[in-house]
């Protein structure tokens, strides 16, 4: 295991214990948000596993991908306050994992290549979800700090890796391919994964049912 897994696994730990040990006091979707990261450390588990055993662990990338767009849906359906955007996110849910079944058997094989294609969707969607939750911020805003608010913490958190990430995935296929550039785009997904764990540890220290039950 490289230093930078070592590093990337501590941090991991970070939002795990913090919302382990707050659970009781956080809102439902923070609940939800804990649960996401023990899967995502599940999965990172298994995918070196897998590295490590068959030398590729695309599979579990797929399934990584799925899963993790799943549990930060259904924050985001908590979050939102119109009927109609948490339909749009439920529809968004089915639409994924159609889609992901499609590229996984014929696209992009599962068992072979990197699901981008899913990345690439799942990120564009935490795009649009994250400005539209600042966008309820400002037309509902809270008589708290916003340093204060675990929404904006979360949503911080989506906005700047879904972005960082919607750009890094489209050419890390081609660079693979090509077989360079791969340095540049590991750091930034390291970078961008780390910052994203960082962020929503935050998120799960900050919220509380006080906080939260204007917008929940």
């Amino acid at each position: 295991m490289s230093y930078h897994e070592i590093i990337y696994f501590i941090i991991l730990l970070i939002p795990l214990i913090t919302g382990v040990v707050r659970y009781k006091k956080l809102t439902i979707p923070f609940k939800i948000l804990t649960f996401s990261v023990i899967v995502a450390l599940f999965w990172e588990i298994l995918s070196e596993i897998f590295a490590l055993r068959y030398n590729n662990n695309a599979f579990i990338s797929h399934l990584q991908g799925v899963s993790g767009y799943i549990f930060y849906s259904i924050v985001f359906f908590y979050l939102f306050k119109s009927s109609l955007t948490k339909k749009a996110v439920l529809i968004s849910v089915i639409l994924v994992i159609i889609f992901s079944i499609i590229n996984a058997l014929f696209i992009q094989p599962y068992d072979q290549v990197f699901p981008t294609n899913v990345y690439l969707i799942t990120n564009a969607f935490g795009v649009i979800f994250s400005l539209l939750i600042f966008k309820q911020m400002l037309q509902y805003p809270l008589e708290v700090n916003i340093i204060k608010q675990s929404i904006f913490w979360f949503n911080t958190a989506i906005l700047l890796f879904s972005a960082t990430m919607f750009l890094n995935m489209g050419f890390t296929n081609y660079y693979a391919k090509h077989k360079w550039g791969m340095d540049i785009i590991f750091y930034i997904w390291f970078c961008s994964d780390c910052l994203l764990n960082i962020l929503i540890s935050i998120s799960l220290l900050t919220d509380n049912k006080e906080n939260s039950i204007q917008y929940g």
